[in-house]
């Protein structure tokens, strides 16, 4: 059972991260073998607009060190993504891996879309913010959430969305890795 947590923070010690790592620790605490990918320090572009992936459904024409992971979401159990807010939306290493997730997405012939990745997923979701208001960022977090999780067809069974993150440091708040912890294990069914 393998959990993959794509991180669309650059910051190793952030708060995006301590909460990813607290809901890893919770997954293999149910036996799930983990793999944190740092979008930050892999070497991959966004998408190239070939179309590549129209021709051949659920593959991305390029291909770099996102390659495998892509490769890797149609055979893991769960998927954690987690980014920070920057500038009022998604870090741009998160958009660069949305938009290569295009890829896995099928078109079919009367409009729409089919999810190439196989049902019965778990999803998770982690963003941290400096608003305090939760609700501040909705139309990213929905977007991030649609296009990596439920759009693919996961499930969702939880989602932490980190206030003041420049004030409360996600790590000294022992009741929200908890809750984190608790949500890697759902990870697992």
């Amino acid at each position: 059972m393998q959990i993959l947590a794509f991180n669309g923070s650059p910051r190793a010690r952030g708060n995006t991260s301590a909460i990813i790592a607290s809901m890893l620790e919770g997954a293999r605490s149910r036996g799930a073998e983990t793999y944190e990918i740092r979008l930050h320090e892999i070497d991959f572009k966004g998408c190239l607009g070939c179309l590549g992936c129209r021709k051949n459904p659920g593959l991305c024409s390029a291909q770099d060190e996102l390659s495998p992971w892509l490769a890797a979401i149609k055979t893991c159990a769960g998927m954690i993504v987690g980014c920070p807010i920057y500038m009022y939306r998604l870090s741009g290493q998160m958009k660069l891996f949305v938009d290569r997730i295009y890829s896995l997405y099928a078109g079919l012939p009367r409009g729409g879309y089919q999810s190439m990745v196989p049902p019965g997923k778990t999803y998770a979701l982690v963003t941290s913010q400096g608003a305090p208001n939760a609700q501040q960022y909705s139309k990213s977090i929905t977007y991030l959430a649609g296009m990596t999780g439920s759009g693919l067809g996961f499930e969702e069974v939880g989602r932490i969305i980190h206030t003041e993150s420049e004030t409360k440091p996600a790590v000294s708040d022992q009741a929200l890795m908890e809750r984190s912890f608790d949500i890697g294990t759902k990870m697992i069914r």
